[in-house]
């Protein structure tokens, strides 16, 4: 049984404390948070140890492994200490707020022989698993262009991000914080990304920085990804639970709408209803937890994680910076 820590009791700490609780071959033995109240209360839910240092909550549980849920501009002290330590490290994505400190702490990891996982859940939301199921069957032939989009309008509520209000500052807000995950959908659904065109715009006036965001992904074997999310407009559905995706192939499409119901349409034939079970536990199809079982999985039996700390670093985070770049140049920028 590995013995894990997890860092950062907030909105997402919670979330990934009730994945913990049913993930197999793994348990938590402390929280630690800055605020004690935060830790303690999160400790006495799960019946474990509550810390406000990493350090000494390291020193007294002797974990195999962190799990980092803290915002980005900690992620890279945290994490050093965890590999110091000799302590794997699951890390909450984006890596860093910055390339600089995104590389230094996959160097952090690598120079200490830590395993490196980023905790990109999109990908394991299970139409998204689907889907590339589908994708592997041919029913649809060579993926040429994917497109995802999403609709939130909580910028623009009576109280803007009520679980998350430190969104509103945030200098670099949507692309780094929220995109990031569409953007990884495509890249597991299309393969790697080469080049990004990217529009950023601020439409609420409440945030500091983005709020609707425009993503053209240039991908391996001449595939395209499209990607617009914006958090100034509302759904089109009531309470949707996935984002909205259309995968064209050269014989035929696939359809996600924001219920997670997926459509088949071969090419000149009838649409079919791809029927599969969506869980119904944990965050939005249980994909917390399924990240948090893979994490365990691979560091029992040695196979790579699919968001190897290094390759996300030189593809996702490689991307979203190469977006900034481009919204403020007005031009497409090759990775």
């Amino acid at each position: 049984m590995l013995r894990g820590i997890t860092v950062g009791c907030g909105y997402f700490g919670g979330i990934h404390l009730e994945g913990w609780s049913r993930v197999e071959n793994a348990c938590i033995v402390a929280v630690v948070d800055v605020d004690a109240q935060k830790a303690k209360q999160a400790a006495d839910g799960l019946s474990v140890a509550a810390y406000t240092d990493l350090r000494e909550a390291i020193q007294g549980e002797a974990p195999d492994f962190v799990d980092i849920a803290t915002r980005p501009g900690s992620h890279l002290q945290i994490t050093a200490l965890a590999a110091v330590s000799g302590c794997h490290v699951l890390c909450q994505k984006p890596i860093a707020s910055t390339w600089e400190e995104s590389v230094q702490l996959v160097e952090a990891c690598r120079k200490h022989d830590a395993r490196l996982m980023i905790n990109e859940n999109w990908r394991w939301q299970p139409w998204y698993r689907q889907i590339k199921e589908l994708i592997q069957s041919d029913v649809i032939g060579k993926v040429v262009t994917i497109t995802i989009t999403r609709h939130e309008a909580d910028a623009v509520g009576a109280a803007p991000f009520a679980n998350q209000p430190y969104f509103v500052d945030m200098e670099r807000f949507l692309l780094i914080e929220s995109v990031i995950h569409p953007i990884d959908v495509v890249r597991f659904l299309g393969g790697e990304i080469e080049a990004v065109f990217c529009d950023a715009r601020r439409v609420s006036g409440i945030t500091r920085g983005e709020d609707s965001v425009f993503v053209h992904l240039s991908l391996r074997d001449d595939a395209r990804g499209m990607v617009y999310s914006t958090r100034c407009s509302e759904p089109d559905v009531e309470d949707p639970v996935c984002d909205f995706a259309r995968l064209e192939g050269k014989h035929g499409f696939i359809r996600l709408d924001r219920k997670g119901r997926i459509t088949v349409k071969p090419l000149f034939e009838p649409a079919f209803k791809h029927a599969y079970e969506i869980p119904q536990m944990g965050y939005r199809g249980d994909s917390v937890r399924a990240a948090l079982q893979h994490f365990v999985d691979c560091l029992l039996s040695g196979e790579p994680f699919e968001t190897e700390g290094e390759d996300y670093l030189n593809q996702v985070m490689r991307a979203v910076f190469a977006g900034y770049e481009s919204a403020q140049a007005r031009r497409v920028v090759t990775l």
